[in-house]
């Protein structure tokens, strides 16, 4: 839910998304991008610096997903809200995958219950970008305590297992992303200000999926 704060007329209004609370409960078992895939892209015939840029390759998958909003390959993560929304919620992280489901919430005298999509106790779309859960037909999401975290809904996304699920554009983003932090290991060069290129730029913005933050 976006909140808007009013500004002086000769401002432009500035738009505060509320902070969600979300939690990686599982790394992926295997990055998307491989050390040989990576090291033809930066031009690496040597062992000696494998054990570094395996390390590139695991900071690039994070920060084209941190980016991006999404979840290259399967994770499990967990999302907490105050409250049950009136109808659907919307998972962040796509892609949804469609591994049971659970949402933990908590009553009013304290004690907690459990739901799940592999009991039939909600409808699941994977079809949407990002996916969403939501109330059986003619049910309701119960009543909750309401106070931090009330909603823990644990949920598995990620296009597949390993990188052969994951669309060249995303590995493309990493492999350009390792490159150029191996060739470029200092915040700036001498006579440069050392930003990823605009190639990379381009590249990022067209991998987007849009905005559903």
């Amino acid at each position: 839910m976006d909140y808007i704060i009013f500004g002086s007329p000769q401002r432009p209004t500035p738009t505060i998304t509320a902070f969600r609370s979300l939690v990686r409960i599982t790394e992926p078992a295997v990055e998307p991008v491989s050390l040989g895939e990576a090291k033809v892209q930066a031009r690496v015939d040597t062992e000696a610096d494998d054990a570094y840029i395996q390390v590139l390759i695991a900071v690039a998958r994070q920060y084209v997903e941190d980016i991006l909003d999404i979840t290259l390959l399967t994770t499990v993560w967990e999302v907490s809200y105050d409250l049950f929304p009136v109808w659907k919620i919307v998972l962040p992280r796509p892609m949804l995958q469609s591994a049971n489901i659970t949402v933990t919430y908590r009553l009013g005298d304290g004690a907690t219950s459990t739901k799940s999509s592999a009991a039939g106790d909600f409808r699941v779309d994977t079809r949407t970008v990002p996916g969403r859960i939501y109330p059986n037909w003619s049910d309701t999401w119960p009543g909750v305590r309401g106070d931090e975290n009330s909603v823990v809904v644990n949920f598995t996304a990620g296009f597949g297992t390993d990188g052969s699920s994951v669309p060249p554009i995303y590995k493309h983003l990493i492999m350009m992303l390792v490159a150029h932090w191996y060739d470029s290991r200092q915040i700036v060069s001498p006579g440069t200000y050392g930003t990823i290129p605009k190639t990379f730029d381009t590249l990022l913005a067209a991998a987007d999926l849009g905005v559903f933050r």
